[in-house]
Protein backbone atom coordinates (compact mmCIF):
# COMPACT_ATOMS: atom_id res chain seq x y z
CA UNK A 1 0.00 0.00 0.00
CA UNK A 2 1.71 3.18 -1.16
CA UNK A 3 -0.10 5.27 1.46
CA UNK A 4 2.55 4.17 3.98
CA UNK A 5 5.41 5.83 2.13
CA UNK A 6 6.28 9.22 3.59
CA UNK A 7 7.40 10.30 0.11
CA UNK A 8 3.66 10.62 -0.59
CA UNK A 9 3.53 13.48 1.90
CA UNK A 10 6.95 15.17 1.77
CA UNK A 11 8.99 16.00 -1.32
CA UNK A 12 12.20 16.23 0.67
CA UNK A 13 13.19 15.94 4.31
CA UNK A 14 15.56 18.66 5.59
CA UNK A 15 18.48 17.71 7.80
CA UNK A 16 19.98 14.80 9.67
CA UNK A 17 17.51 14.98 12.55
CA UNK A 18 14.44 14.31 10.42
CA UNK A 19 16.22 11.75 8.25
CA UNK A 20 17.05 9.79 11.38
CA UNK A 21 13.43 9.49 12.45
CA UNK A 22 11.76 9.20 9.05
CA UNK A 23 13.92 6.41 7.64
CA UNK A 24 12.46 2.90 7.77
CA UNK A 25 9.07 4.14 8.94
CA UNK A 26 6.57 1.31 8.66
CA UNK A 27 3.57 3.63 8.83
CA UNK A 28 3.10 7.40 8.40
CA UNK A 29 2.73 7.81 12.16
CA UNK A 30 5.81 5.71 13.05
CA UNK A 31 8.29 8.63 13.31
CA UNK A 32 6.61 9.95 16.46
CA UNK A 33 7.69 6.83 18.33
CA UNK A 34 11.32 7.77 17.63
CA UNK A 35 11.05 11.45 18.51
CA UNK A 36 11.92 11.29 22.22
CA UNK A 37 15.00 9.14 21.69
CA UNK A 38 16.34 11.24 18.82
CA UNK A 39 16.05 14.47 20.77
CA UNK A 40 18.06 12.83 23.55
CA UNK A 41 20.67 11.58 21.08
CA UNK A 42 21.13 14.92 19.34
CA UNK A 43 21.47 16.86 22.59
CA UNK A 44 23.80 14.14 23.87
CA UNK A 45 26.01 14.66 20.81
CA UNK A 46 26.22 18.38 21.58
CA UNK A 47 27.38 17.52 25.09
CA UNK A 48 29.93 14.96 23.88
CA UNK A 49 31.42 17.44 21.43
CA UNK A 50 32.54 19.45 24.44
CA UNK A 51 30.41 22.52 23.85
CA UNK A 52 28.16 21.82 26.84
CA UNK A 53 28.30 20.44 30.34
CA UNK A 54 25.62 18.61 32.26
CA UNK A 55 25.31 21.55 34.67
CA UNK A 56 21.90 23.15 34.25
CA UNK A 57 23.40 26.45 35.44
CA UNK A 58 25.20 26.74 32.10
CA UNK A 59 22.17 28.16 30.40
CA UNK A 60 22.75 30.88 27.88
CA UNK A 61 19.69 32.94 28.65
CA UNK A 62 19.02 34.38 32.11
CA UNK A 63 15.36 35.06 31.39
CA UNK A 64 14.33 31.40 31.15
CA UNK A 65 13.15 30.60 34.66
CA UNK A 66 12.64 26.98 35.66
CA UNK A 67 9.29 26.18 37.30
CA UNK A 68 8.10 22.64 38.03
CA UNK A 69 10.20 21.12 35.29
CA UNK A 70 9.13 23.65 32.66
CA UNK A 71 10.69 26.87 31.47
CA UNK A 72 8.64 30.04 31.61
CA UNK A 73 10.11 32.79 29.46
CA UNK A 74 10.06 36.16 31.19
CA UNK A 75 11.41 38.49 28.49
CA UNK A 76 11.41 38.67 24.69
CA UNK A 77 14.63 38.19 22.79
CA UNK A 78 16.22 36.71 19.67
CA UNK A 79 18.66 34.14 21.03
CA UNK A 80 22.27 34.92 20.20
CA UNK A 81 23.49 31.49 21.35
CA UNK A 82 21.91 28.06 21.58
CA UNK A 83 19.81 27.56 24.72
CA UNK A 84 20.29 24.04 26.05
CA UNK A 85 19.15 22.11 29.09
CA UNK A 86 20.66 18.64 29.01
CA UNK A 87 18.65 17.25 31.90
CA UNK A 88 15.29 18.23 30.39
CA UNK A 89 16.47 17.65 26.80
CA UNK A 90 15.54 21.11 25.58
CA UNK A 91 17.41 22.85 22.78
CA UNK A 92 16.49 26.15 21.13
CA UNK A 93 18.91 27.21 18.43
CA UNK A 94 20.40 30.67 18.01
CA UNK A 95 18.48 33.04 15.78
CA UNK A 96 15.09 32.03 17.14
CA UNK A 97 12.80 34.68 18.59
CA UNK A 98 11.28 33.60 21.91
CA UNK A 99 8.69 35.95 23.35
CA UNK A 100 7.76 36.44 26.99
CA UNK A 101 4.95 34.27 28.26
CA UNK A 102 6.09 31.13 26.43
CA UNK A 103 6.15 27.83 28.34
CA UNK A 104 8.56 25.08 27.25
CA UNK A 105 8.53 21.53 28.61
CA UNK A 106 10.95 18.61 28.33
CA UNK A 107 12.10 17.04 25.05
CA UNK A 108 11.67 20.10 22.87
CA UNK A 109 14.02 20.88 19.98
CA UNK A 110 13.61 24.18 18.12
CA UNK A 111 15.82 24.84 15.11
CA UNK A 112 17.28 28.18 13.99
CA UNK A 113 15.33 31.24 12.88
CA UNK A 114 11.94 30.26 14.29
CA UNK A 115 9.39 32.42 16.10
CA UNK A 116 7.94 31.26 19.39
CA UNK A 117 5.36 33.92 20.15
CA UNK A 118 3.83 35.17 23.39
CA UNK A 119 1.69 32.59 25.15
CA UNK A 120 2.88 29.61 23.11
CA UNK A 121 2.87 26.26 24.95
CA UNK A 122 5.51 23.77 23.81
CA UNK A 123 4.16 20.89 25.85
CA UNK A 124 7.06 18.56 25.22
CA UNK A 125 8.21 15.95 22.72
CA UNK A 126 8.22 18.51 19.93
CA UNK A 127 10.54 19.21 17.01
CA UNK A 128 10.16 22.61 15.35
CA UNK A 129 12.02 22.93 12.04
CA UNK A 130 13.76 26.04 10.72
CA UNK A 131 11.76 29.16 9.89
CA UNK A 132 8.64 27.88 11.65
CA UNK A 133 6.19 29.84 13.79
CA UNK A 134 4.46 28.70 16.98
CA UNK A 135 1.99 31.46 17.68
CA UNK A 136 0.06 33.02 20.51
CA UNK A 137 -2.04 30.51 22.49
CA UNK A 138 -0.84 27.68 20.24
CA UNK A 139 -0.14 24.35 21.93
CA UNK A 140 2.24 21.78 20.42
CA UNK A 141 2.52 18.29 21.89
CA UNK A 142 4.40 15.23 20.58
CA UNK A 143 4.60 16.68 17.07
CA UNK A 144 7.05 17.39 14.26
CA UNK A 145 7.28 20.47 12.03
CA UNK A 146 9.57 19.84 9.04
CA UNK A 147 10.37 23.48 8.14
CA UNK A 148 8.57 26.71 7.25
CA UNK A 149 5.44 25.69 9.18
CA UNK A 150 3.27 28.58 10.36
CA UNK A 151 0.91 27.91 13.24
CA UNK A 152 0.53 31.54 14.20
CA UNK A 153 -2.72 31.79 16.14
CA UNK A 154 -4.79 29.79 18.66
CA UNK A 155 -4.08 26.28 17.35
CA UNK A 156 -3.86 22.86 19.00
CA UNK A 157 -1.51 20.37 17.33
CA UNK A 158 -1.11 17.01 19.05
CA UNK A 159 0.58 13.79 17.92
CA UNK A 160 0.96 15.20 14.41
CA UNK A 161 3.57 15.38 11.65
CA UNK A 162 3.55 18.54 9.52
CA UNK A 163 5.43 18.89 6.25
CA UNK A 164 7.19 21.96 4.86
CA UNK A 165 5.60 25.25 3.80
CA UNK A 166 2.33 24.51 5.58
CA UNK A 167 0.04 27.19 6.99
CA UNK A 168 -2.13 26.26 9.95
CA UNK A 169 -5.00 28.78 9.96
CA UNK A 170 -6.09 30.60 13.11
CA UNK A 171 -8.13 28.42 15.44
CA UNK A 172 -7.24 25.13 13.72
CA UNK A 173 -7.59 22.12 16.00
CA UNK A 174 -5.99 18.78 15.23
CA UNK A 175 -7.67 16.25 17.50
CA UNK A 176 -5.68 13.19 18.53
CA UNK A 177 -8.06 11.08 20.60
CA UNK A 178 -11.20 9.33 19.37
CA UNK A 179 -14.39 9.24 21.41
CA UNK A 180 -14.32 6.70 24.22
CA UNK A 181 -17.04 4.77 26.01
CA UNK A 182 -17.90 5.44 29.63
CA UNK A 183 -16.40 2.05 30.51
CA UNK A 184 -13.09 2.94 28.82
CA UNK A 185 -12.97 6.25 30.68
CA UNK A 186 -13.61 4.62 34.06
CA UNK A 187 -10.86 2.08 33.39
CA UNK A 188 -8.53 4.74 31.96
CA UNK A 189 -8.25 2.80 28.70
CA UNK A 190 -7.45 4.22 25.30
CA UNK A 191 -8.65 1.84 22.58
CA UNK A 192 -6.55 1.14 19.50
CA UNK A 193 -7.31 3.24 16.44
CA UNK A 194 -8.21 1.71 13.06
CA UNK A 195 -8.00 3.14 9.55
CA UNK A 196 -9.93 2.13 6.42
CA UNK A 197 -7.55 1.72 3.48
CA UNK A 198 -8.82 0.49 0.11
CA UNK A 199 -11.64 -1.39 1.82
CA UNK A 200 -9.42 -2.97 4.45
CA UNK A 201 -9.59 -2.20 8.16
CA UNK A 202 -6.00 -1.53 9.22
CA UNK A 203 -4.93 -1.86 12.86
CA UNK A 204 -2.57 1.00 13.73
CA UNK A 205 -1.18 -0.22 17.04
CA UNK A 206 -1.65 3.30 18.46
CA UNK A 207 -4.32 4.91 20.61
CA UNK A 208 -3.53 8.58 19.98
CA UNK A 209 -2.71 10.26 16.69
CA UNK A 210 -3.63 13.50 15.00
CA UNK A 211 -2.60 13.88 11.36
CA UNK A 212 0.09 13.76 8.74
CA UNK A 213 -0.08 17.04 6.82
CA UNK A 214 1.82 17.02 3.55
CA UNK A 215 3.98 19.77 2.10
CA UNK A 216 2.20 22.93 1.03
CA UNK A 217 -1.14 22.19 2.68
CA UNK A 218 -3.36 24.97 4.03
CA UNK A 219 -5.99 24.87 6.77
CA UNK A 220 -8.56 27.66 6.95
CA UNK A 221 -9.55 29.41 10.14
CA UNK A 222 -11.31 27.19 12.69
CA UNK A 223 -10.74 24.02 10.67
CA UNK A 224 -10.88 20.76 12.63
CA UNK A 225 -9.01 17.58 11.73
CA UNK A 226 -10.32 14.39 13.32
CA UNK A 227 -7.84 11.76 14.52
CA UNK A 228 -6.02 9.82 11.78
CA UNK A 229 -6.23 12.27 8.90
CA UNK A 230 -3.56 11.76 6.23
CA UNK A 231 -3.26 14.70 3.83
CA UNK A 232 -1.05 14.38 0.78
CA UNK A 233 0.66 17.62 -0.40
CA UNK A 234 -1.13 20.80 -1.44
CA UNK A 235 -4.50 20.00 0.13
CA UNK A 236 -6.70 22.93 1.18
CA UNK A 237 -9.15 22.73 4.06
CA UNK A 238 -11.75 25.46 3.89
CA UNK A 239 -12.57 27.55 6.99
CA UNK A 240 -14.84 25.96 9.61
CA UNK A 241 -14.66 22.55 7.91
CA UNK A 242 -14.27 19.29 9.85
CA UNK A 243 -12.09 16.68 8.10
CA UNK A 244 -13.01 13.10 8.94
CA UNK A 245 -10.54 10.26 9.42
CA UNK A 246 -9.06 9.05 6.14
CA UNK A 247 -6.52 9.48 3.36
CA UNK A 248 -6.85 12.52 1.08
CA UNK A 249 -5.10 12.70 -2.28
CA UNK A 250 -2.72 15.42 -3.40
CA UNK A 251 -4.41 18.72 -4.18
CA UNK A 252 -7.74 17.87 -2.56
CA UNK A 253 -9.97 20.82 -1.63
CA UNK A 254 -12.01 19.90 1.42
CA UNK A 255 -15.15 21.87 2.18
CA UNK A 256 -18.64 21.35 3.58
CA UNK A 257 -21.63 20.65 1.38
CA UNK A 258 -23.09 23.80 -0.14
Amino acid sequence: MTWKNLDNYFDSVPGDFLNSIYEDSQFPWSPLAKLKKQIELFIGKMKNQGSLTADRKLLYHDDFSLKEGSYFVTSTEILQKDFVDIELNICIKAGTLVEAGTTIKNHTFVERNCEIRQGAYLRGFAYIGEHSVVGHATEIKNSIFNKHVEAGHFAYIGDTIVGSYVNIGAGTKISNLEFRSMEAKKQNKFPEMFLQVEGDRVATGISKFGAVIGDGCETGCNAVLCPLVLLEPKCWIMPNHCVLKGIYKKGSILRGKS
